[in-house]
């Protein structure tokens, strides 16, 4: 999911106008432009339109590029200046905190207690219920990141998601290695002792697990993760759900924290998200079949 780079020659050619090249050049990192900007806003609209952004960035700045980073390097760092800026179509402050979210998780878990037996723990669970479970599981994970601010949130998924060393993370958010590892370490701490003492996917001693919120969603309450139902994560396709399944089975078993939050799937970005820019550039007159203007 990390956001590659492809060969020189191909960046060379695409900054000459070969449109091909340009393709080749968004097929390669439009997923992790696009799986960046949805973990860091929280919402497929939102971070269809940041990876829009970004991209069409890229692609009409390649004469920039110098060669004295990496490109993927680059790359980061135009995502980093929309992502940190964006405007979203929702507050994410003081509407998502880790503590309102305990309490509301609490609220989800008290519920269904209410209601035992309610019949749907382990093989009781349809697959509707375990669709809705995943689900519930990619939206309170994504919840904890969207409950530290931005830069803070920015730094967290260049380690945890995206496996930057602190050099290229660094050069990423113009900060020393050192700098950027104290950062890190801040809200390490902060999202691992929250999931390790709330989330049943972090600590198997950890009370809240997510088919158990499922009476408080049938019973059509507020998501105890402080979004509606149908909003942000919670829309997604049934094959990033069985990815989610999949990857939270193989990377639990390491018994970290960080896991939870690696095991999101490879979110799908638009399809017609390099048409789109396509469009865009033509209508603008920036690139014509023979390439850009002169």
């Amino acid at each position: 999911m990390n956001i590659t780079s492809p060969p020189a020659a191909t960046i060379a050619a695409a900054a000459q106008g070969d449109l091909k090249a340009l393709d080749e050049i968004l097929v390669q990192i439009q997923p992790g432009v696009f799986n960046l900007a949805i973990r860091m806003l929280g919402n497929r609209d939102d971070a269809a339109d940041a990876a829009q952004e970004i991209l069409l960035k890229v692609v009409t700045h390649l004469g920039t590029f110098k060669g004295e980073s990496a490109f993927s390097t680059w790359v980061f760092r135009i995502a980093r200046n929309q992502v940190l800026n964006a405007i979203t179509r929702s507050k994410e402050s003081p509407e998502v905190s880790l503590d309102a979210m305990q309490e509301r998780l609490q609220q989800g878990l008290d519920y269904g207690e209410s209601l035992r037996p309610w019949g749907r723990e382990g093989e009781s669970l349809t697959p509707e219920d375990k669709l809705a479970a995943r689900q519930v599981a990619l939206g309170c994970t994504q919840n904890m990141l969207m409950a530290v601010d931005r830069e803070h949130r920015l730094v967290y998924l260049l380690d945890t998601v995206f496996g930057l060393s602190s050099r290229e993370a660094g050069l990423v958010l113009d900060i020393s290695p050192a700098a950027y590892r104290q950062r890190l370490a801040r809200v390490k701490t902060k999202l691992e002792t929250f999931a390790q003492a709330t989330c049943g996917l972090a600590s198997k001693s950890a009370r809240c697990q997510c088919e158990k919120q499922l009476p408080a969603l049938d019973a059509q309450q507020s998501l105890p993760v402080g979004r509606p139902a149908g909003r942000g994560l919670m829309a997604i396709h049934r094959a990033e759900a069985d990815e989610a399944a999949k990857n939270l089975d193989a990377l639990l078993r390491v018994g970290e924290a960080a896991a939870i939050f690696r095991a999101h799937p490879r979110y799908q970005a638009p399809e017609s998200m390099r048409a789109a820019i396509r469009s865009v550039l033509t209508a603008e007159g920036l690139w014509t079949q023979k390439g850009p203007p002169q």
